[in-house]
């Protein structure tokens, strides 16, 4: 890749996790980098999530999923100090481990499903009765019929993540412009140049990553759509006088992750609802019920907030991650659904070296984009 003027060798078409960890990524490889984003760096998918580093939990036995997000998790103690020692802020990451909950018969079953996967890709894992649950974490529910440990899963703030990663872009010498919306790629024969702006302005690029999250498929100019839909999540937190546990609860209908300032953040909704924004009444309903559920003492906790976000849904669950298959210069990161967070670390990691030229080899090739063109046509935002 080869420098032109003032022209950015990579343009990032948004600033999400994904976008700024690529971003910081590819700069500190020596290239000039710029990010684009429609709102404040962050704010979308990546600023409503929970911070959950879980991949054997929402692997549901893919195992090119699991595999990449266990190296993803496994590699980011490095990734976050080295992170925080750049800008000098904690992002409150946190190797707590998760429970695994359940009521029912189907939750035990599920609890069965996820040993088993642990055993297979020795993840660190074990089951917890109903009586050291009740010594461990008395506030848990009474109707629990037992639980798994994961202790290889861990949490991290992810709105703290994602000002330290704008922070650390910035020092890589990226150029993050906010309030950037972009209407369309530019294309020439089969080339990517550049990007068109909501404004009608243009700029120009020698390479182009689309990491727009839920906006990916709003893109104009290619001759496929991304097929990415958005999927809302609403969420809420709760503000304890005292965390029911210093691990992450999860159950069938619902999560609790603990912060260190006393909060309990409680999530979350899955709703296929297009761009319709914002929180519903049945939405809080939902979260307030299950939160009870899990932790019955909660129904006195007061309500601190509440928010929704738009995860980046792909046709068949796994990331688009790689070069366009059709499009000379132009790349992919998008479609992470409720897992942008966790392979961040390695979507950089891979993604810049691909980006750079290094290799293509350490991408899953059930993640290439190139997967996709047998479902021409069948996808696209909602």
């Amino acid at each position: 890749m080869t420098r032109n003027g003032d022209r950015p060798d990579l343009l990032v078409v948004g600033g999400g996790v994904i976008g700024l960890s690529v971003a910081r990524d590819v700069a500190r490889r020596g290239l000039r980098v710029t990010v684009l984003d429609r709102d404040e760096p962050g704010r979308g998918a990546s600023w409503a999530a929970a911070g959950m580093l879980s991949p054997l939990a929402e692997a549901h036995a893919s195992r090119p999923f699991l595999e990449f997000g266990l190296a993803s998790l496994r590699m980011y103690g490095d990734w976050v100090r080295e992170l925080e020692s750049e800008v000098g802020e904690s992002v409150e990451y946190r190797e707590c481990g998760k429970l695994l909950l359940a009521f029912t018969r189907s939750g035990s079953a599920r609890l069965d499903e996820q040993e088993r996967l642990a055993r297979r890709y020795s993840v660190s894992a074990s089951r917890a009765e109903p009586e050291w649950l009740r010594r461990e974490d008395p506030d848990l529910a009474r109707s629990v019929r037992g639980a798994l440990l994961v202790e290889e899963d861990y949490r991290v703030d992810n709105r703290l993540l994602v000002r330290a990663l704008e922070g650390g872009a910035r020092r890589a010498r990226v150029e993050i412009r906010a309030g950037t919306a972009v209407r369309e790629i530019r294309i020439q024969g089969d080339r990517a140049l550049g990007v068109i702006l909501e404004d009608g302005s243009s700029l120009d690029a020698g390479t182009i990553l689309v990491a727009a999250g839920a906006w990916s498929g709003r893109l104009e100019g290619l001759s496929r759509t991304v097929p990415i839909r958005p999927v809302r999540g609403q969420m809420l937190s709760l503000a304890p006088e005292q965390l029911p546990s210093r691990r992450m609860l999860e159950a069938e209908e619902g999560y609790l992750v603990p912060r260190d300032d006393g909060r309990l953040l409680v999530g979350g909704t899955m709703e296929e609802v297009g761009f319709r924004p914002g929180n519903t009444v049945r939405g809080i309903r939902e979260l307030l019920e299950s939160a009870i559920h899990l932790v019955p003492s909660l129904e006195s906790a007061p309500i601190v907030d509440f928010w929704s976000g738009f995860r980046p849904a792909s046709i068949d669950g796994h990331p688009i991650l790689g070069p366009d298959p059709e499009v000379r210069d132009l790349f992919v990161a998008t479609g992470h659904y409720r897992n942008g967070i966790l392979l961040a670390p390695l979507t950089a990691r891979t993604m810049g070296a691909v980006i750079t030229g290094e290799t293509e080899a350490s991408l899953p090739p059930e993640f290439l984009p190139s997967r996709l063109l047998a479902h021409e046509g069948s996808g696209g935002a909602s």
